[in-house]
C-alpha cells in the first residue's frame, strides 16, 4: 500500500514538474511575441523602413501571440487530464 502511494506521489511530482517546465516555456514564447510589439513601434520611427514591413511585424506578434496562448490552453487542459488520470488511477 506504501509503495503504491509512493509510485502515484512520485508519477504526481513529475507530472507537475512536466506542467511547470512547460508552461515556463510557453511564458518564454509568449514574452517574445509581446516584445515584438515595442520593436514594430521602433521599426516604424526608422527612416528608409517600409509601412509593410511594419505591418509584417505586428501581425507576426499578433499571431505569435494567440497562437502561443492557444497551445498553452490546450497543454494545460491535457496535461491537467492526465494528472487527473494518475491521481486517481
Amino acid at each position: 500500500m506504501i509503495s503504491r502511494m509512493t509510485k502515484h506521489s512520485q508519477l504526481a511530482k513529475e507530472q507537475l514538474q512536466h506542467m511547470v517546465l512547460g508552461t515556463l516555456l510557453f511564458v518564454c514564447m509568449a514574452s517574445i511575441a509581446s516584445g515584438l510589439d515595442p520593436t514594430g513601434e521602433a521599426i516604424v520611427k526608422l527612416d528608409g523602413v517600409s509601412n509593410f514591413t511594419y505591418q509584417a511585424i505586428e501581425i507576426t506578434a499578433h499571431i505569435l501571440l494567440s497562437l502561443d496562448l492557444l497551445l498553452f490552453a490546450l497543454y494545460l487542459y491535457k496535461s491537467s487530464l492526465a494528472l487527473i488520470k494518475e491521481i486517481f488511477s
